[in-house]
């Protein structure tokens, strides 16, 4: 099997508004092995997190990739149908987002979703599924997590929202996570900590992950490689 796990080749990614097509990604292309974490930085509407919803393909209506390839294992899934990419989220790729407030369903208990994600890309049947959503918000360091199961994403705290993001996106033993911005909410002792758990996952199941974000902070400490994002392309790599 090749190490190298995703490769995005030559992405453009465009929108069409009234004032005509806007290029949000323009060309961009990186590699990213299996058990690595690339940095993804640049400022504000460099492209970082379009990049990452083109990988998913999860971009707004407006939006479509207009050329160039995303390899995963050797496969470019951008030719997929929705079925295999529906496959494809969750069960080989998970993400991250910067916001938990607005990526977790108001109307719903934490538990719920959890075991929403593994009711749907594993056979376990409620009661693992269960035992495994409390599992991984022990991990991640939610307190008490048989009853945070049963609280709504509001009863929760900022940080405590997006340990429960990242179990979520954890839950599935994903070979490739995109993490967009996951720490920017959290105080910098929860930042360390949730860093740090990352990189202790990353490295028990061989995980290769996307780090988006402007902290360079963060990437000095956990990247591997580093890929510099300005006006829609790769400014540079290392």
């Amino acid at each position: 099997m090749s190490e190298n796990i995703l490769s995005v080749v030559d992405l453009n990614t465009s929108f069409h508004t009234d004032r005509g097509e806007v290029m949000a990604v323009n060309g961009v292309s990186f590699n990213l092995d299996r058990g690595k974490i690339l940095g993804i930085v640049g400022e504000s509407g460099s492209g970082k997190s379009v990049t990452a919803y083109s990988i998913m393909q999860i971009l707004a209506e407006t939006g479509k990739i207009t050329g160039g390839e995303v390899r995963f294992h050797g496969e470019d899934i951008t030719k997929w149908n929705s079925k295999q990419m529906q496959k494809f989220r969750g069960e080989k790729c998970s993400i991250i987002f910067q916001d938990p407030m607005t990526s977790l369903n108001p109307v719903f208990t934490v538990g719920s979703q959890l075991i929403e994600a593994i009711l749907l890309h594993t056979d376990k049947n409620k009661k693992e599924a269960w035992a495994r959503a409390v599992e991984m918000l022990t991990l991640v360091g939610v307190n008490e997590p048989e009853s945070r199961m049963k609280q709504y994403p509001h009863e929760l705290s900022g940080g405590m929202r997006q340990r429960v993001m990242i179990a979520m996106g954890l839950i599935c033993h994903p070979k490739l996570l995109i993490a967009d911005e996951p720490t920017t909410a959290l105080d910098v002792t929860i930042q360390a900590q949730i860093l740090e758990l990352m990189k202790k996952l990353q490295k028990t199941n061989q995980m290769g992950i996307i780090f988006i974000t402007h902290n360079l902070g963060v990437v000095a400490e956990i990247c591997d490689k580093v890929s510099v994002m300005y006006a829609g392309k790769m400014g540079e790599q290392g």
